[in-house]
């Protein structure tokens, strides 16, 4: 008999107020193709709470929550991508392969989504994930008629939480910590794992 469970779990709440280049000009930028300022870099500092945690390479990031607030001269799609870096291979038609993965899409602003499912809103993440210090977000509008100014107040109301699940099965003893695995009789049809030796 052998016992499994799940390393740990790792919460992460980023709020738009404490994004690091809230007043950042620079942070603020055109996508291709656009004549209008339509993008920005959020930066969210875990201020050294993780700085010795190492990840397995099974770790992934699921979205739990998020609130996108209504920002002046936004009235269409808005984008959000993790810049941080994943293990995942992403591809889109407007960025190609050299775009950072769509974490999620909002259709306006003044939008909420609770109860984010690890179906859809999933990214594995490398081991150094939470030991950098920091998890970035870039977010975009594809389509605006005008500059979108997201300095100062625009994103205060900004929420986006976050569930990191390492997923490394570890051998433990104790069978009040996980299921345990029957090898002689295993699945629904109590097919034998191991045959017996003749």
């Amino acid at each position: 008999m052998r016992y499994t469970k799940y390393k740990k779990y790792y919460k992460i709440s980023c709020f738009g107020n404490n994004d690091v280049w809230i007043n950042k000009a620079d942070s603020q930028y055109r996508t291709v193709g656009s004549s209008f300022t339509n993008g920005k870099m959020c930066r969210f500092s875990f201020n050294g709470a993780f700085n010795d945690v190492i990840l397995s390479k099974n770790a992934h990031i699921v979205l739990e929550s998020a609130y996108f607030p209504t920002v002046t001269n936004i009235s269409n799609y808005v984008n959000i991508r993790l810049v941080t870096s994943t293990e995942d291979q992403v591809f889109d038609t407007q960025k190609q392969n050299t775009g950072n993965p769509l974490l999620i899409t909002f259709s306006t602003t003044n939008q909420t989504i609770i109860n984010g499912s690890e179906l859809f809103y999933n990214f594995s993440v490398p081991s150094s994930f939470l030991s950098k210090g920091y998890i970035d977000f870039e977010i975009e509008s594809p389509i605006v008629a005008a500059n979108v100014t997201f300095t100062g107040i625009a994103l205060n109301r900004l929420i986006l939480t976050f569930v990191i699940v390492d997923q490394d099965d570890e051998e433990v003893e104790d069978n009040n910590l996980a299921s345990n695995v029957e090898y002689k009789n295993y699945g629904r049809l109590g097919m034998p794992i191991r045959t017996p030796l003749t």
